[in-house]
């Protein structure tokens, strides 16, 4: 059983409510949502205005829907999900690292443009690491198999996307069962 755009779209979204923060995106391209997660981490000594550290983390996701992942489609979410996650990181002496990550839901797919996929690699160093790093993510389902493929800094996506791919089966399933 293939998952269709909107069910998938809508079981992501959920996993991310909790800590992110979520806006649904309607401008003519395959961008549909993105979700931002912002995290700072302290330590002090006595009181606040003794730091003696800080850590910030961020991750910016973007989700896409494609009828088809080709070549041309692919660079064109890749090249907006960086441009707009670029915008949004503001590097400073306690910015640790930000992902920008970019999910692809995708009809079906081409084997070329997921080999372009695999081989994508992307980052940055702001002010030579001092004011932290940027790593990019991309992932791409293929909702008529439900198979995930990512680039190399994306591997981890591939296990919890899996997760709400396999638990939106289950749950489509179900709601079959209760309607025959």
């Amino acid at each position: 059983m293939s998952l269709t755009h909107e069910a998938l779209t809508q079981a992501l979204l959920r996993s991310y409510e909790a800590y992110y923060d979520i806006a649904t995106v309607d401008d003519g391209t395959p961008l549909v949502a993105t979700c931002d997660f912002h995290s700072t981490s302290e330590r002090y000594v006595l009181t606040k205005k003794a730091k003696l550290w800080a850590a910030e983390t961020n991750e910016y996701v973007f989700l896409f829907h494609l009828p088809q992942l080709t070549n041309e489609a692919l660079v064109q979410c890749r090249e907006q999900a960086l441009s707009l996650g670029m915008e949004k990181i503001h590097p400073h002496s306690e910015h640790m690292y930000s992902h920008i990550t970019a999910i692809l839901l995708c009809g079906g797919t081409q084997p070329d443009a997921l080999e372009q996929l695999k081989r994508y690699k992307k980052s940055a160093n702001f002010k030579l690491s001092l004011h932290g790093w940027m790593e990019y993510r991309i992932a791409a389902v293929d909702l008529s198999t439900g198979e995930v493929t990512t680039n190399r800094k994306g591997k981890e996506l591939s296990k919890s996307l899996g997760q709400v791919i396999d638990f939106e089966r289950k749950r489509n399933l179900g709601e079959e069962k209760k309607s025959v």
